[in-house]
């Protein structure tokens, strides 16, 4: 089969690699038909997280049963699934307290071996271990395509927004308009925010928050404290979403965030550390919260705000590519000049943004 497999720091290919095989009978063999580049895979490319030469990347992915282990019981072969990035065992004392991403067995695909081990996604086809815990059912009035994003950054960003308590009526920030940045815009509305307020560096960005109905200020042009007093009558936000990841946007989330008020980091950094404003965020009695995204416990609502369209995430795709194409489309993404690379096995080549 094809696959996208790392080769040294700044360098994937497609290369043949052969088939996956059951492992053990909780296994399956998933056919995939849609599959995607994140911004956690730049850590790999760029050296940060550690890769072995050959090793398969990626962690989003959709598609078709096509071999079942002897001890599967909830998928059968044809079953359209999806999958969560990360994989976890479901009987830990991590996951019966709906902690699956603490699980103790816990792996990422693709993302190396401090991670797992595990296999990645950008391929053909795919063995997903454990899957009657990893896996989910695609529902009938959801593609494939928006499906994906319900493994990984959709079910991020509403997790992270769960996590800042949001309710209605209020207003909430969101640094980074990048697509968890986007899909965190979606979630807190979803959530009941009352207003959503945007920022990115990049105007192309903001212009797709605004889309979805969220105030844009544009970082590079203009103070994004000064803008949010302004629109919050000096008072900040009730809380922050940040969707970028490293020290200088946390430290922006703590001058955004109102006294009182809630800040959930869900941007990921390959920084080990950054200096924590401990002065401020006691004097303003601010939360703060950082964690891995935990995809079990919200992945189920996820599908069903899309099944019922209340989230289309397909908003922040900018480049539908054939796998073949894998190795252009980390250039793009890499060089921001794409947004969300979604990758198509099968597809012919791709010859256009979001044309396959």
């Amino acid at each position: 089969m094809k696959a996208v497999t790392f080769q040294d720091v700044g360098r994937v290919a497609l290369e043949t690699v052969p088939d996956p095989e059951l492992v053990s009978p909780d296994d399956v063999i998933v056919r995939i038909t849609h599959c995607a580049i994140c911004g956690s895979d730049l850590h790999l490319l760029h050296g940060d997280i550690p890769m072995l030469p050959g090793d398969t990347c990626g962690h989003e992915y959709s598609g078709v049963i096509e071999e079942v282990g002897s001890s599967v019981h909830r998928y059968k072969v044809g079953d359209r699934v999806v999958g969560t990035f990360h994989t976890a065992c479901g009987s830990c004392r991590a996951c019966l307290r709906n902690e699956f991403h603490l699980c103790s067995s816990a792996g990422v695909l693709g993302y190396g071996p401090v991670f797992g081990a595990l296999n990645g996604t950008q391929a053909e086809y795919a063995c997903i271990p454990m899957a009657d815990v990893n896996l989910r059912h695609i529902p009938e009035n959801v593609s494939d395509e928006q499906a994906l994003f319900c493994g990984d950054i959709l079910t991020t960003a509403y997790g992270g927004v769960l996590n800042a308590r949001v309710t209605d009526g209020e207003t909430v920030v969101v640094l980074g308009c990048g697509p968890v940045g986007l899909m965190a815009v979606s979630s807190a509305f979803a959530l009941g925010a009352a207003r959503v307020i945007a920022i990115d560096l990049l105007e192309s960005r903001t212009k797709v928050a605004e889309s979805l109905g969220a105030i844009a200020i544009v970082s590079s042009t203009d103070n994004p404290v000064r803008r949010v007093m302004e629109l919050t009558d000096g008072d900040g936000a009730d809380a922050v979403i940040e969707a970028v990841g490293g020290p200088k946007t946390l430290l922006l989330a703590f001058e955004l965030v109102r006294a009182g008020g809630r800040i959930s980091a869900v941007g990921v950094s390959a920084t080990e550390t950054f200096e924590y404003p401990l002065r401020e965020s006691l004097s303003k009695d601010v939360t703060f919260r950082v964690g891995l995204a935990n995809i079990h416990r919200d992945i189920d609502k996820t599908l069903q705000l899309v099944a019922d369209g209340k989230i289309d995430p397909t908003v922040a795709i900018s480049h539908r590519l054939s796998l073949e194409d894998a190795v252009e489309g980390y250039r793009l993404f890499d060089a921001r000049e794409a947004n969300k690379v979604v990758l198509i096995p099968g597809a012919r080549t791709a010859h256009a943004p979001g044309m396959v």
